[in-house]
């Protein structure tokens, strides 16, 4: 027979592990944006005709792709390095507002 104490441990440990599915839910969403916004904007320095997206929107969306700027000067390999620690870096704002947020609202 299980005791009170041990259901709403569980039960805790059920939310806990639900809070942090939701926080990894939303950092894999910020390297999603991150990655589809890094690849847009190279394809559309590439493609002239295509419809660019406000600086506006990748600021708002995309905070680290500031960082991009140091690609230009950058080997492939080193702009490899940097496009990875940018969207890794969205990710992880991602999370922490997503953490910010859940914490704020219970």
């Amino acid at each position: 027979m299980r005791k009170a104490g041990a259901f709403v441990q569980g039960r805790l440990a059920f939310e806990v592990d639900g809070m942090k599915k939701i926080d990894q839910f939303f950092v894999l969403v910020g390297i999603a944006v991150g990655a589809f916004l890094t690849w847009y904007a190279y394809y559309s320095n590439s493609h002239r005709e295509v419809t660019t997206i406000s600086e506006f929107i990748y600021l708002l969306l995309f905070p680290p792709s500031i960082g991009l700027m140091v690609t230009e000067n950058a080997s492939l390999s080193g702009q490899v390095i940097i496009v990875l620690i940018v969207v890794a870096a969205n990710g992880f704002l991602y999370g922490l507002a997503c953490a910010a947020i859940r914490k704020i609202i219970s």
